[in-house]
């Protein structure tokens, strides 16, 4: 048996022990609550960045979550080396290096979790400051409101008298500006203090209701029970939201209750009980579109025993209007993804669908199989065609975590050019801020 098999239910120990939930842990540790809730029931191999994170999360040594500090430092070891290709190493020899030189072992290990830390410091930072459109907006506004506020202090301070009637004009627009200006810089101080989430959920439309069904869990039971199609009982789903989300969540909301009228949720579970989470068998079982049924798996209930689905849809111009993430496999919130994701490539070919195993290479110092994915793609178009008018392509792709390689050379991509670290990618638009040494 292998000797971090146990490790999930020492983090399970452990969290109970400190009186976390579950959520609040895979959280910190910057993973979902599905996969956390399959690490602590075995049922997922942990090791590298992710044991590293939920160790921070629950305060302790990631060899005391493992089954033994052997086993935590040999996969450090391994880490250090797969994150360094450029570097030959024999990896069979790792754990008689670390029988004999015991001491240098830790020190490497060491250094590796505090690289990981550091990579993951920088590529959040780079992230926010390479294209980040609310950290733009923001700074502008404390700058435009600082150059009004400097103005109209200027012409304040200029001796002479001045008219009753202007004076008091100018003193209501400082202390205006002086009110901008303070929401402004707490927006700001909120974003770099770390609140950024929060900031960001407001950032777009889109943005928002992307955390709306988030928290959800992409599944909605009031849409899945409703007979006939019903506005107010969507629009009670986005109470909160601003009114540009809400025209998006309707229309969104109602292409999900077409496809629950479709699909009924009670056929769907029995045929995954059956097939699992295969499309393309269960295409054939019901002869629904994929695109139908990949919008389907996506927004089953959650269930800690079922891996869980990712979902991505874009448009002809490449511009993403539907990001469901699954596990590491994330899109970016702002920028431009990976121009290789066969997400784009299915725009190609209208109508054929197309299966790739991608290896996603955004994170370096991780083990490659922990970021090995199944993904199903197709195109289709949304309007008919016709010779006066221009179709709407729109392209969807299901992403699967894979337990094993069943290709011998997956496809490697990456998140963003930014956060990359494929040398050779043709597709590359900008540097990766891993280039110089991270």
């Amino acid at each position: 048996m292998e000797r971090s098999a146990f490790a999930g239910s020492r983090i399970r120990e452990r969290r109970v022990a400190l009186g976390l939930r579950q959520a609040e842990v895979a959280l910190r540790a910057g993973i979902s609550g599905s996969y956390l809730n399959l690490i602590e029931h075995n049922r997922r191999r942990i090791g590298g960045k992710v044991l590293l994170n939920i160790a921070a999360a629950l305060e302790t040594e990631p060899g005391a979550l493992a089954q033994g500090a052997e086993k935590s430092l040999l996969t450090s070891l391994r880490d250090a080396a797969i994150a360094r290709p450029d570097v030959e190493v024999d990896l069979s020899q790792t754990e008689d290096f670390a029988d004999r030189f015991t001491d240098w072992a830790r020190l490497i290990s060491a250094q590796q979790s505090q690289i990981t830390a550091l990579q993951q410091t920088v590529s959040s930072l780079s992230d926010r400051l390479a294209h980040d459109p609310f950290l733009s907006e923001a700074l502008h506004e404390v700058l435009s409101t600082v150059s009004a506020i400097r103005s109209t202090a200027s012409i304040l301070a200029e001796p002479g008298e001045m008219d009753q009637n202007w004076q008091r004009r100018f003193q209501t627009n400082v202390f205006q500006d002086s009110i901008r200006l303070a929401t402004a810089s707490q927006s700001l101080a909120d974003y770099l203090d770390g609140d950024s989430d929060r900031v960001l959920d407001t950032l777009s439309p889109l943005d928002e209701l992307d955390s709306l069904l988030a928290k959800n869990g992409y599944h909605f039971a009031e849409l899945e029970d409703m007979r006939q199609w019903s506005a107010p009982v969507a629009e009670g789903l986005l109470a909160e939201a601003s009114a540009a989300a809400k025209t998006l969540g309707l229309a969104y909301f109602r292409q999900y209750w077409r496809d629950a009228q479709n699909f009924r949720l009670p056929k769907l579970l029995q045929l995954v009980a059956e097939f699992g989470l295969d499309p393309v068998r269960i295409a054939r079982e019901t002869e629904l579109s994929l695109p139908l049924i990949f919008r389907r798996l996506a927004s089953l209930p959650p269930d800690p025993n079922r891996p869980p689905v990712g979902l991505m849809i874009c448009d002809g111009s490449g511009g993403l209007l539907f990001k469901q993430p699954c596990d590491d496999f994330q899109a970016p919130r702002v920028g431009s993804a990976c121009a290789l994701w066969p997400l784009y490539g299915a725009l190609t070919q209208i109508g054929v669908a197309a299966r790739h195993q991608i290896l996603h290479s955004g994170r370096p110092g991780t083990l490659g199989e922990e970021n090995l994915f199944d993904t199903f793609s197709i195109a289709e178009r949304v309007t008919s065609a016709s010779f006066e008018g221009v179709p709407v392509l729109r392209s969807t792709m299901l992403i699967l975590r894979a337990e094993t390689p069943t290709y011998n050379q997956p496809l490697p991509i990456g998140s963003t050019c930014r956060l990359c670290n494929i040398d050779a990618c043709p597709a590359r638009r900008e540097p990766s801020i891993f280039s110089d040494g991270f």
